[in-house]
Formats: structure tokens, C-alpha cells, sequence
């Protein structure tokens, strides 16, 4: 194992007072070592996150909140509140990563009708967000400041703020389940729209984000009138950073990815909103 997956290790094995057996390393975030492990009894998933961030105490709050999505959803093992460690323990959600096949438009419909659930759930007292707009100079920042203030902030919800196909769990063309919610937030429905919308246009398919679109929009009963400028969002938060995500897509098995081309399929996508 690695030192980090040692390290995550200890941690989650010292929390439970129990030692942990490794599984597997699961690939497809870059900001926690997450290992799938198992006591002999049960699988549990360990998430080690690096010092002094929050998110493990972050996770742990809002875990109690999802209750109502059942087996979707990990439910609290254990959480360390010591910030020179942070891990959080979960267990498991079937599923996995979604196949490279998987139709793009397969995934929209499903993943809409997760997001409407989602969106249902009372995000009260979680921080907001967006908080401000975004700093930079590139055209497409310059043109999401310039629309901020026509954002629509009024009807907050429960979102999760990362709502893209790797942190959705799969099996066979079927969602089974959401993970990695330490990011979870109150705030408009159109930040987790966007993004979802926008990691469906990296993947290839601008049709499978409009669909994506459509069928929240009929399953929810409500239009998003908003969306465009909520792309554009989205778009300016990508635009600095969008060949880091490789990993993640490689870590989920689309090897076909290259920073290349999701620099290109981001801006072509930029160019028609």
C-alpha cells in the first residue's frame, strides 16, 4: 500500500477501535484517499482527507440530513473531529463507477431524476453558497460577473455541489447511488444543474445535457429559467482548471480522456452560451 493508504488506514482503524482490512483504492476524486475496506464482516469506506481540512467534519453533518434517500446515500459509521487528521467512515453504496459504454443520454435521465430527490431536501443551515462571484480576467470569468447579478439565489435547496457521473454509483444503465458529500451546501438548484450539465458536455454530449435539463425540469414540475447564466457559472469555474480533472475521469475509467479534449470540448461548449 501506499503511505496515504497506510495512513488511512491507522486513522479509520484507530477511530473504530477495530483493525480494518484493505479492499481497494477507489480513483476517482483527487481531494480524499478513499479505500474500500472491510472488518470480516461488513465493507465500510474510509475517506482520509488532508490535514486540517474540514470536510470529514463537514461529511459527517450533513450525512444525517439524507436519510430519506435511503440505500443511496452512505450512512455514518464513524468521523474524527481532530483536524491534523480528518477521516470519516461510511458504509458502503452499491455500484460502481460508471462503464466507459454508458450512454451519455442513459446517464442524463438518471441522473436528473436523482438530482430532483436530492433537491427536495432541506439545506437549512448548511453554508451557502455561491458567496461571491468569481475573481479572474478570461473572457468567460469577465461575463460571469458581469451576470451574477442576475442570478436567481431566492430558492434555496439542499445541494450537493459536485454532482457529477463519478460521484454517481452505477449498475448497468441504473443509478444506484450518490456519493461524496462533504461539499454539500444550501443554495440554488442551478449550481448542481450546471455542473452536472457541464460534466455531460466534457463527456461528449451536449444533446445529453439539454435532455439532462428536460427531464429535471418535467419530473420537478418547474422550470429553470435561469440555466443559461448558471452555465456560464459553471463555465468560468472550469476555465482555469478543467485539464486537472483528468485524473478524476481516468480514475473512473475513461481512458479515452485527454486534457486536450477537455479543453476543447469546454470550449466549444463556452462559445455557444
Amino acid at each position: 500500500m501506499t503511505e496515504a493508504q497506510l495512513r488511512a488506514m491507522r486513522s479509520a482503524s484507530a477511530l473504530l477501535g477495530r483493525e480494518l482490512t484493505f479492499v481497494e483504492e477507489f480513483t476517482g476524486g483527487q481531494h480524499a484517499t478513499t479505500l474500500l475496506t472491510t472488518t470480516g464482516e461488513s465493507e465500510l469506506v474510509v475517506r482520509a482527507f488532508p490535514a486540517h481540512h474540514d470536510a470529514a467534519v463537514r461529511e459527517a453533518e450533513v450525512l444525517g440530513r439524507l436519510s430519506s434517500l435511503g440505500a443511496w446515500v452512505p450512512h455514518l459509521v464513524a468521523a474524527s473531529a481532530e483536524l491534523d487528521d480528518p477521516v470519516i467512515v461510511t458504509s458502503r453504496v452499491a455500484g460502481s463507477a460508471p462503464t466507459p459504454d454508458l450512454s451519455p443520454l442513459t446517464m442524463a435521465t438518471e441522473m436528473a431524476a436523482a438530482l430532483v430527490r436530492i433537491h427536495e431536501l432541506d439545506g437549512s443551515g448548511l453554508r451557502p453558497t455561491p458567496a461571491e462571484p468569481l475573481r479572474g480576467h478570461a473572457p468567460i470569468i469577465k461575463r460571469a460577473q458581469r451576470e451574477w447579478d442576475h442570478l436567481d439565489m431566492s430558492d434555496a435547496v439542499l445541494i450537493h455541489s459536485d454532482f457529477w457521473c463519478g460521484n454517481a454509483l452505477w449498475r448497468g444503465g441504473r443509478l444506484t447511488g450518490v456519493v461524496d458529500w462533504s461539499g454539500a451546501r444550501s443554495g440554488p438548484r442551478g449550481v448542481d444543474l450546471a455542473w452536472c450539465r457541464q460534466d455531460l458536455v466534457l463527456l461528449g454530449s451536449p444533446s445529453a445535457a439539454e435532455l439532462f435539463l428536460e427531464e429535471y425540469e418535467r419530473l420537478s414540475g418547474a422550470a429553470v429559467d435561469d440555466i443559461g447564466t448558471w452555465d456560464v457559472q459553471a463555465a468560468a469555474s472550469a476555465h482555469d482548471r478543467v485539464e486537472t480533472w483528468l485524473p478524476n475521469y481516468l480514475g473512473i475509467g475513461r481512458v479515452d480522456m485527454t486534457a486536450e479534449l477537455l479543453r476543447e470540448r469546454l470550449d466549444a461548449w463556452n462559445a455557444k452560451l
